[in-house]
């Protein structure tokens, strides 16, 4: 063990604090950058009275590449996830969590936002996660929850980019994928008990969750997070695919997958042709360590719910993953937190967002949101196309 290995961006920038980490928490910041350079998050801050409480969305903008962010406004929302398309700022909220697919608009790059109009009027869901642009149509995939199964769908978002954004006929569903069978075998049943082979998976102590829209070499692809048994069967994900002719989402196979037990975010370089994602390693998935004791006092036990290891691996078919480093971690408690990452590339910089835990005393309620830059990325990965079929030339 070599005391003197550090992650590649430890240090780091605070781009927003809430009031008071024992009464309020972020949940699922985003982070995009405008075509101007301009980078913009939307923070959505709760209250610890979850549900009933009014919650609020804080809309931060920085100017100097993400070294100072300044609070601009704020929106009423449980949830919203802003986005560009065509070079307008968008941005995703849902005034009722997990209910109907609402849209704003800002024209003077976050400062002020149109009132929501709501597009789809579907239980429709998904945080800060890649989309797809084609030509004419962008492609994100979103959980379809139901008051019975939340989560347990999965569902393809199209807008037709000819329209409005704040027309509801430019926006369309495919059909909805159900949460598959689990194979017997892939869990040893720590937290529930093996009797109909899918206890581990139907119930509250799993889901399949957070879906990424990839385009993978001209197909659209679907990696989904997959908390199996709670945690304890961690670096799992799904992989649907969908059809853009037939309008048809399809799922395709489970996969090993670094991280896949909680959010993950893939990132596309396309000039480079490699694709990047962060995600949060686990030590103890099955606490042969003996640590559920313990974590069984916080609400976001057990063990494989640890979430202070946040990695960043590459790829060159987003399939199969290689370690670039770890980002940032605590080595002292594991009740904090760098987690549920989303990620824009600034020229030769990697910007990395990550709702982090440092003072709440719960790996899960984060009192941060934190910004990690990663001077010139792509010097991590090895030129895994030279020597193939596709090889190519990097600079």
């Amino acid at each position: 063990m070599n005391p003197n290995v550090e992650p590649i961006a430890q240090n780091y920038i605070i781009a927003a604090k809430v009031p008071h980490p024992k009464k309020y928490f972020f949940h699922d910041p985003g982070i995009i950058r405008l075509d101007n350079g301009i980078l913009i998050i939307a923070a959505p801050q709760w209250r610890f009275q979850r549900f009933g409480a009014q919650q609020i969305v804080r809309i931060l903008r920085s100017t100097d590449n993400g070294i100072s962010w300044n609070e601009i406004t704020s929106i009423t929302a449980y949830d919203a996830t802003p986005f560009v398309i065509d070079g307008k700022l968008l941005m995703f909220i849902q005034e009722k969590q997990h209910q109907d697919f609402q849209i704003m608009v800002s024209e003077d790059e976050g400062l002020s936002w149109s009132k929501p109009t709501t597009v789809i009027k579907a239980p429709v869901w998904n945080i800060t996660t890649p989309m797809v642009h084609r030509m004419n149509t962008v492609y994100w995939a979103m959980d379809y929850d139901s008051p019975e199964q939340p989560c347990k769908g999965k569902v393809m978002v199209e807008f037709n980019r000819n329209k409005s954004p704040l027309d509801p006929k430019a926006w369309t569903l495919s059909n909805i994928v159900t949460q598959p069978e689990l194979p017997n075998n892939i869990s040893r049943y720590l937290y529930t008990t093996p009797t109909s082979g899918q206890d581990n998976w139907d119930g509250e102590s799993a889901t399949w969750l957070e879906p990424n829209t990839v385009d993978v070499y001209g197909k659209i692809r679907v990696f989904v997070r997959c908390n199996i048994d709670r945690y304890s069967s961690a670096n799992i994900a799904a992989v649907l695919d969908y059809n853009e002719k037939t309008k048809h989402l399809t799922f395709t196979q489970f996969t090993a997958w670094p991280g896949g037990q909680c959010k993950f975010f893939i990132i596309h370089d396309k000039k480079h042709k490699f694709y990047w994602m962060i995600s949060n390693l686990v030590t103890n998935s099955q606490d042969l360590l003996g640590w559920d004791d313990k974590w069984r006092s916080s609400q976001h036990g057990p063990s494989g719910n640890e979430r202070r290891w946040l990695f960043l691996h590459y790829s060159i078919d987003c399939l199969n993953w290689f370690p670039a480093g770890c980002v940032a971690g605590w080595k002292d408690d594991i009740y904090k937190s760098f987690m549920y990452p989303s990620a824009v590339i600034d020229n030769k910089n990697l910007i990395i967002l990550s709702r982090t835990s440092r003072d709440s005393g719960d790996q899960h309620d984060a009192d941060l949101c934190t910004i990690h830059r990663i001077p010139n990325f792509r010097d991590l990965a090895m030129n895994l196309h030279e020597g193939t079929p596709t090889t190519q030339t990097f600079k």
